[in-house]
Parts: C-alpha cells; structure tokens; sequence
C-alpha cells in the first residue's frame, strides 16, 4: 500500500510539472495563447480530442479550436492519432501516459 501511494504522489508531481511545462510554452507563443490556453484546459480533462466537441464545449470558434490544436501540435503537446483528414483526434500523449503509468497488466 505505501507502494502505491508513493507512486500516485510521484505521478502527481510528475502531472503539476508537465502541465506547468506545456504552460510555459503556451504562453510563450504570445498573441495566440490566451485562446490555445483554453483548449490545454479543456485537454486535461479530455486527453483524447477532436475539434468540433472542443468548440463545443469550449464556447469557441471551429476555426479558433483548429489554429490552437494546430499550435499545440506544434509545439509538441497534442499529437495527430487518426492519419485522416476530417473527423481527425488528438491526443495529449504526455499526459496521458503519466495516468497509466503503473496500470499496465502484472
């Protein structure tokens, strides 16, 4: 048990400095970054996305959801997974395998 919750701490931290670090990098693509924040936030809680339910739930624009996930591909945060070119997803594969890490099957 003090195994597990080490490793969820260890996560924790491991999330607080990944998500810092994306910021970081957001915020220094200046102009832009106040909309492609919204998105990042939106992102945390749905690691896998695609634009049109992103706008959706977001309250922005097709187009603004589109230029931020393209910005965030960019700069390395979210990343294609589809290979289509409508209907596409991405995921934001950092995080999503600091969750899983310690979930694989024994």
């Amino acid at each position: 048990m003090k195994e597990t919750s080490e490793r969820a701490i260890l996560s924790a931290r491991r999330l607080i400095s990944l998500l810092d670090a994306d910021r970081k990098k957001i915020k220094a693509l200046g102009r832009p970054a106040a909309s492609i924040l919204k998105v990042f936030h939106y992102a945390q809680t749905h690691p896998i996305l695609s634009i049109a339910p992103t706008a959706e739930k977001t309250g922005s624009t097709f187009p603004t959801v589109a230029t931020a996930i393209d910005h965030m591909q960019r700069i390395g945060i979210l990343y294609e997974i589809t290979g289509r070119q409508r209907h596409r997803l991405f995921a934001y594969r950092a995080y999503m395998d600091i969750l899983n890490e310690g979930a694989e099957p024994l």
